[in-house]
């Protein structure tokens, strides 16, 4: 059935982004693999669906690109928000909407910035020459004399695949600081390459750095695509409060045989 879809990004992760109205938009990881193809479809990061729902603004499905569904993702629930708005699906600059990890409140400023408010996180715990902590979606952290320099497919596979192979993987980010500034390059499990950005990847960096007395909220972080914002509180149980804040880019909408 062909059906329309919007082309987004944020910050360089890309995405495309349905509106679920019926029992075709739960897909099969076949065609979702296929439309993220970047040769044989449309090409993409990901592939969202946003759903109705009775209890608050819209549901949020977020499928990676080799087809599977995916956790918590930062850059792609901003992306997903300002769709809503498109769709009426919330009306004004303040929306909330649930995903896999549970309920989020976003707000939209003056700007078009969006920032989408996180779920509780832990604080880092120590791993494989780095720190590991779940902000959404499961993240190790490394720091890195000079992030331009560092084999993002070798070593993202090998971390990857070896150490978090028996959790499921998780996404592999490295840090380093120039000039006074937060840089960040991530690997991506479920797209198994190497991203312009991750929103929840840049969560989980800035929560690292403020737990090495590196940063203090909020910190910006400096990836390929852009830059994004992260803020938040602590307490001796972990973070909470946690805020994303950045851009949302519509790039092009067309129809897809689904």
């Amino acid at each position: 059935m062909v059906q329309s879809f919007k082309k987004y990004h944020g910050t360089g992760n890309d995405f495309i982004v349905l509106h679920g109205k019926g029992a075709q938009y739960i897909l099969g990881k076949e065609i979702v693999e296929l439309a993220c193809n970047r040769h044989l479809g449309i090409g993409a990061d990901g592939l969202m669906v946003l759903w109705p729902s009775d209890t608050v603004d819209f549901h949020l499905d977020y499928y990676n690109a080799d087809g599977g569904l995916g956790s918590m993702c930062g850059n792609g629930s901003r992306c997903a928000v300002d769709f809503a708005r498109s769709l009426a699906l919330f009306v004004g600059s303040k929306c909330q909407f649930t995903a896999a990890d549970g309920l989020h409140t976003a707000t939209i400023d003056a700007q078009g910035f969006i920032t989408v408010h996180f779920a509780k996180a832990s604080f880092p715990v120590e791993r494989a020459n780095g720190w590991f902590l779940d902000t959404g979606s499961p993240h190790h952290i490394r720091f890195v004399k000079d992030v331009t320099l560092i084999d993002a497919m070798g070593e993202g596979r090998l971390l990857r695949y070896g150490v978090y192979a028996e959790q499921g993987g998780a996404n592999i980010n490295w840090l380093s600081q120039h000039q006074g500034e937060w840089h960040i390059r991530t690997y991506e499990r479920g797209v198994e390459a190497e991203t312009l950005s991750c929103g929840t990847g840049a969560v989980a960096a800035a929560l690292v750095l403020h737990s090495q007395d590196l940063a203090a909220s909020p910190v910006s972080l400096h990836a390929k695509g852009g830059t994004l914002i992260v803020s938040f509180a602590v307490d001796a149980h972990g973070y909470q409060n946690i805020t994303l804040t950045g851009p949302a880019e519509s790039v092009f909408e067309g129809v897809w045989s689904w």
